[in-house]
């Protein structure tokens, strides 16, 4: 009979990380144990259950009996009980190292033996900062004062600091909070101007492309990749793998962090999304930045209305950046589009890009190039660049 919820387990030893930053343990009786991210490869631990399930146990460490020796002082001083930076007791390089030998075993889980075997070596390209990198982020507030959601709890824990957010962002965190009401914001700052803002604010934050001279000016509500001096290096590389494909569609386009950069190289570009929000600020940006290269439309990628206005663009390549749930049957769809050559796929979880991807896999699709960005140091999430080519 497995241990019910809240009952402890002594001296497991960690074997490895899996994906979303778990830790793998094991029974004597070899029932397998999902601890919560926060423990290391060959730590031993004590937990405690919290649930159970037909096979396996999903725990939490309460106590680490024998630390690894990755294992560091975390800087921030809410770390124990905040669940915003699990991965922050170890240096940011050591972090990449474990995140790309995560990306390693969950792509060769989901691949499976069919497609297993064609993975390429994995690029790993580090986030200029390890901390201080976030220029957009979400506090929950609570009498006037920034909180954030304790780990595995809907608990909330009061914040005097952040040190994920950039450090404009967090100096000016208790005075945005003080000026919200009890509830969930989102705050951001601009990294040109340090100028901070809360979704409620109406102004619009400039957010500048060296490369591309261009500068975005944006809403604090609107998203964007909130480690924007990587997000630049991942627009670079985003475009450069797009070299020589003259009609392009972006295919869950934000406000056009893709497709802006793409047109200000002459590319024909079809940028679809499902905010209307961020359309709208697509649409304003290419308007007052003179780029009439790009169309941006306001569609549901789930729906099968504007697959034909892109199937009637005659796209020869296409570039995705869905959610984190992914964008189940769009692979099946894309692989219907018979001028499209090259897709690029931008993944915050790869698990569930491969399940997409899989038909276009099956259909003879080949994965040709594969890079991790550390998108969140201090955290397992992960940010993935996978290149497709029709055979």
């Amino acid at each position: 009979m497995a241990p019910a919820n809240g009952h402890d387990l002594p001296a497991l030893r960690v074997e490895k990380l899996l994906w979303r930053g778990r830790g793998l343990a094991r029974l004597e009786s070899g029932q397998v144990v999902m601890l919560e991210p926060g423990v290391l490869p060959g730590e031993i631990v004590d937990a405690r259950v919290i649930k159970a399930s037909k096979d396996f146990l999903q725990a939490e460490a309460v106590r680490v009996t024998e630390p690894s020796p990755m294992r560091g002082v975390h800087p921030c001083p809410h770390a124990a009980l905040c669940g915003g930076s699990r991965f922050g007791m170890v240096s940011p390089e050591t972090g990449l190292a474990l995140k790309t030998d995560i990306l390693r075993d969950a792509l060769s889980r989901a691949l499976g033996r069919s497609h297993g075997a064609e993975l390429p070596e994995i690029g790993v390209v580090p986030s200029p900062r390890g901390w201080r990198y976030r220029w957009r982020g979400q506090i929950h507030v609570r009498g006037g004062r920034p909180h954030a959601m304790a780990h595995a709890s809907n608990d909330l824990v009061p914040l005097t600091d952040c040190h994920l957010l950039a450090a404009p962002l967090a100096a000016a965190m208790p005075a945005l909070a003080a000026g919200l009401p009890d509830g969930r914001f989102t705050i951001a700052a601009s990294p040109d101007t340090g100028q901070a803002a809360t979704e409620r604010d109406t102004l619009l934050l400039p957010f500048s492309f060296p490369d591309y001279g261009l500068t975005l000016e944006l809403p604090p509500s609107t998203f964007f990749q909130a480690n924007w001096e990587l997000n630049r290096v991942l627009v670079r590389t985003a475009v450069d793998e797009l070299e020589g494909f003259d009609r392009i569609a972006d295919l869950f386009s934000g406000a056009g962090n893709f497709a802006l950069p793409l047109a200000s190289r002459g590319r024909k570009v079809l940028a679809v999304e499902g905010s209307a929000e961020a359309v709208d600020t697509g649409v304003r940006n290419a308007e007052r930045l003179g780029l009439a290269s790009v169309r941006f439309r306001a569609a549901n990628l789930s729906k099968p209305a504007p697959w034909k206005t892109v199937r009637d663009f005659a796209p020869r390549a296409a570039i995705l950046d869905p959610p984190r749930t992914g964008a189940k049957g769009v692979g099946q769809t894309l692989a219907g589009i018979a001028s499209l050559r090259r897709l690029v796929w931008v993944s915050c979880d790869v698990v569930n890009t491969i399940r997409d991807a899989r038909p276009l896999l099956d259909a003879g699709w080949r994965l040709s190039s594969l890079r991790l960005f550390d998108m969140f140091p201090g955290t397992w999430h992960m940010e993935v660049l996978m290149v497709l080519d029709r055979p």
